[in-house]
């Protein structure tokens, strides 16, 4: 397919994909009007409104995804119906290039007592222009096309954030969408990073069994979910059998636990930075898991580095970086040297 330009406003059309469960149909979206479009902090808690296909084909850069998942119960497996409206914020020149850094940001968590409903500084960039100029200012920086996708609940998608992050759900709802936008794009294949529950994300695109994955890296990553709970401080007040979100570990995508569905890629780098002293996701869990993977023959280059923030747990910006230098084909010795020298995740 090729792909279509998207609109720069809200007050242009865009070609949207409608992802299905068996086949994928395309649907044109109406032009809007108006201001530019927030995404209100209340909805982080309270969860963004159910979307519907005719919805999602009205709004900008957003694909429709209707699959299934598959709910593990005390009394046995069921199939779940999943619906949502994913949002995507591409770069001006991600539309007509061969391919992209695909990012998923980290959890958001509002500060407390802090902003209103429109403002708060647990969630930064929460509009659509704001997005757009973050991917085009990221874009600039390194040279590349940028796209970050927005998780379920978070900056216009659909759905309950508390319920979905790092769960099977949210794994298999955002590999739909990774599939739908590629193919709106015409992109054959990608790069990815992820930031802490974003890099959680990218480990589970990682273990899905995908092969169109050029540079992978993750930063400050969940992907080892229980190993997390049991080694970082921070939650120990997490009760036994749940995450931190309070779903059942049964319905946790702990990619630790997935290695197995990785499969051979000759062209695929990966990529870990973690800080030592990361108080969010323990740095054993994080070196855990890129062992794990080494083990089984699944190259992973983990990369000690230094997070900014009280926490030690923003690496974002490096993960970026190393991304971008993969992409232009900078050799695994020279991004590990490069990572060790002069990028501290700023």
């Amino acid at each position: 397919m090729q792909a279509h330009s998207r609109p720069r406003s809200l007050r242009s059309s865009v070609l949207l994909m409608c992802v299905m469960t068996i086949m994928v149909v395309p649907c044109f979206a109406a032009d809007m009007q108006g201001d530019d479009e927030i995404y209100p902090v209340k909805y982080i808690t309270a969860g963004a409104p159910a979307s519907s296909e005719q919805g999602c084909a009205s709004l900008p850069n957003a694909v429709w995804v209707s699959t299934q998942w598959v709910r593990k119960g005390l009394l046995g497996d069921s199939s779940e119906d999943i619906h949502e409206c994913i949002r995507y914020f591409p770069s001006d020149n991600a539309v007509g290039a061969d391919s992209a850094i695909i990012f998923f940001s980290g959890d958001i968590v509002p500060v407390p007592g802090r902003g209103d409903e429109t403002n708060n500084p647990g969630y930064p960039r929460n509009s659509y222009r704001k997005q757009i100029d973050y991917a085009n200012a990221i874009a600039r920086s390194v040279g590349l096309p940028f796209i970050h996708v927005a998780r379920p609940g978070m900056y216009g998608s659909s759905g309950q954030t508390n319920y979905y992050r790092h769960s099977i759900k949210e794994a298999v709802t955002l590999n739909a969408a990774v599939d739908a936008i590629k193919r709106l794009l015409g992109y054959r294949r990608i790069s990815v990073i992820g930031q802490s529950g974003g890099g959680g994300v990218v480990a589970a695109l990682l273990t899905s069994g995908r092969t169109d994955l050029d540079c992978v890296t993750l930063s400050s990553a969940t992907a080892s979910i229980r190993t997390r709970l049991r080694t970082t401080p921070a939650f120990a007040w997490v009760r036994p059998g749940q995450d931190t979100t309070g779903l059942p570990l049964n319905q946790v995508y702990d990619a630790r636990e997935r290695l197995d569905g990785v499969q051979p890629d000759t062209h695929r780098r990966v990529f870990m930075l973690a800080d030592p002293e990361d108080k969010q996701v323990s740095f054993f869990s994080q070196k855990e898991f890129a062992e794990a993977a080494n083990a089984k023959g699944i190259p992973i280059r983990f990369m000690p580095t230094h997070g900014v923030g009280a926490a030690h747990h923003n690496t974002q910006v490096a993960g970026i970086e190393i991304t971008a230098l993969c992409m232009r084909g900078r050799s695994d010795e020279d991004i590990v040297e490069r990572a060790g020298r002069d990028l501290k995740g700023l």
